[in-house]
């Protein structure tokens, strides 16, 4: 998945919505009650996505397509398999996530999902919203 608009990279943001554990995996409507917004980092991101020339070394799968994301907004909660990009909506397990290799000079934000992230069981499904 690359995000660019006319050969340039674009603005990209990645919040995690880790949810409640493996089961929920087989639901239809995934009611996320956790949101983690990281700090832009594209040191952080190219690992996840494709961004310009890198090579993801985390690789997400796509939710099952019975699945749909429901999330709390301000005009209350939305239901959605995509992304801002129109991009099906995907995920990794947090046994992936743990391998995420941050740049010496993180925020301290984006340190503190790690350690979220490091803190969950292996099995626990984390959706990757791209905005």
């Amino acid at each position: 998945m690359t995000k660019k608009e006319g050969g340039r990279k674009m603005g990209l943001d990645l919040t995690i919505l880790p949810m409640r554990g493996p089961q929920e995996m087989g639901g239809v409507s995934v009611l996320t009650y956790n949101r983690l917004e990281f700090d832009r980092d594209y040191d952080i991101f190219g690992q996840i996505i494709e961004l310009d020339d890198s090579e993801p070394t985390i690789k997400p799968l796509a939710i099952p397509p019975q699945m749909w994301i429901q999330t709390y907004e301000n005009e209350g909660i939305k239901r959605t398999r995509t992304d801002k990009y129109g991009t099906e909506l995907t995920f990794v397990y947090a046994e992936e996530l743990k391998k995420l290799n941050l740049p010496e000079y993180v925020s301290a934000r984006n340190r503190a999902i790690k350690s979220f992230i490091d803190s969950l069981p292996n099995d626990t499904p984390i959706i990757l919203w791209w905005s």
